[in-house]
């Protein structure tokens, strides 16, 4: 998971109350919170789990970039406001240079706020006492401030606008507008505030959650399922030693590829033994059939699933023909009564089981709380493991759009009464997050 930095004002510091909701909503899943100097004094309540660190502004680049470089979450919590610190343009810009994502949160709410969401920074330090009432002329170079607006900065922390013009000799809050505008806040982008969850584990699910959280959303990776060794290795082995045998492999899913090759090296056997045809269902089995050095010859155009992959067999001449299927032991049937009605001679083999899992109290918390925006159904198991696990939720999971890998899996949606907000064309992740894009744009 690529690190992400928050930086959040406390407000006056008073007390907790300060905080924005989404404040309080980062500092409940980031890994290290970096208290620069006084923003928040060592008397106040801490509510949060995270650990805090406090540290001087001089070394918070440096904790920065050691917290980063282990994949971190970070919260950077200032005194009053980004806006109002002396060396946040320093801390935006090698987060800019780095590509770290993150956000600026607000920690007064008049003038600051339009400091911070438009990116601009104090160029040069400013300080007062919360009990005097300090008039600054603010002076922004091309960008829209009024060279000589009036903003008075009272007690508590408050900003008021307008007043009585100032003399030349008040003191002007200079801001820094050489910086690039932060395009690369989260703020900014098309899923920020949005909370999904993601049914499924593994590299996979790494990756998509990973370019969720690049398009501003935060990501429950809850997979309901785990996959575990066969009952017995010994009939894997027995089949793959005479691997030489069959006409065709056919690879309906990733891992089934994985667990495949894996057997073969831990046998030690030479893959030249392989002499058969590949078919795989679609194209992430394809391109993992590829990193092991072969090139199936055979996938589905467009439908990547059993019903596609069997249409693009039809062509074929598979009387007498020997077929290996490795699979889990929840895989459909169809392909397989599709290739013996044909004359195949079809040896299901069985590498790996699909275990139900059940979700973690946190996550059931936060369907039950209303807190989940959309849920990835990746698999047909996926939604039958979720319904039957927690029967209690089905009625909350009708009301949370539902994200569907493919047809199949729609129709299991269906089927326990879940409308299906969006199907993709192509089935894969990627496809899934373009359609929650296009959905939650619209919306």
């Amino acid at each position: 998971m690529a690190s992400r930095i928050y930086f959040i004002g406390t407000g006056p510091s008073t007390r907790v109350e300060w905080l924005t909701k989404e404040a309080w909503d980062i500092l409940e899943r980031v890994q290290h919170a970096l208290i620069v100097e006084n923003a928040w004094p060592p008397y106040l309540l801490w509510p949060w789990a995270v650990e805090k660190e406090y540290v001087a502004a001089s070394d918070v680049l440096a904790r920065m970039k050691f917290w980063a470089a282990q994949e971190d979450q970070i919260a950077v919590l200032v005194a009053q406001s980004p806006a109002h610190h002396v060396q946040m343009a320093t801390w935006v810009q090698w987060a800019q240079e780095r590509r770290v994502m993150g956000t600026i949160v607000p920690g007064l709410w008049n003038m600051t706020v339009m400091l911070d969401m438009n990116g601009f920074c104090v160029a040069s330090p400013f300080e007062a006492e919360y009990h005097d009432a300090v008039r600054l002329r603010l002076r922004g170079g091309e960008h829209p401030f009024v060279p000589r607006e009036t903003w008075t900065f009272g007690p508590r922390g408050h900003w008021t606008h307008g007043g009585d013009m100032m003399e030349e000799s008040s003191p002007v809050l200079k801001i820094s507008t050489d910086l690039p505008q932060p395009h690369l806040w989260l703020s900014n982008q098309p899923l920020y505030g949005r909370t999904f969850l993601l049914l499924h584990g593994g590299a996979t699910a790494r990756k998509a959650s990973s370019r969720l959280q690049e398009l501003g959303a935060n990501v429950y990776v809850a997979p309901v399922s785990q996959i575990v060794d066969p009952p017995s290795w010994t009939i894997v082995d027995q089949t793959l030693s005479h691997i030489e045998r069959y006409d065709w492999v056919i690879f309906t899913s990733q891992e089934a590829v994985t667990r495949f090759f894996q057997s073969l090296k831990r046998l030690n056997m030479d893959i030249r033994r392989l002499r058969a045809h590949i078919a795989v269902v679609g194209p992430q089995t394809e391109a993992l059939v590829k990193d092991y050095g072969l090139y199936p010859v055979l996938m589905p155009e467009n439908e990547y699933s059993q019903e596609g992959l069997a249409r693009a067999f039809s062509p074929y001449s598979l009387l007498g023909a020997n077929i290996l299927l490795p699979q889990g032991n929840l895989n459909r049937t169809y392909l397989q009564d599709y290739l013996a009605q044909q004359g195949a001679l079809v040896s299901p083999l069985q590498c790996y089981q699909n275990v139900a899992v059940p979700l973690s109290p946190s996550v059931v918390e936060l369907l039950e709380r209303h807190k989940i925006d959309a849920i990835f159904y990746t698999a047909s198991s996926s939604v039958d493991h979720l319904v039957n696990q927690h029967p209690h939720l089905q009625d909350i999971l009708r009301k949370i759009p539902a994200i569907s890998i493919g047809r199949l899996t729609s129709r299991t949606l269906t089927h326990y009464g879940i409308p299906v907000t969006r199907e993709p064309i192509r089935s894969s992740l990627d496809a899934m997050i373009d359609e929650v894009i296009d959905y939650f744009m619209k919306e």
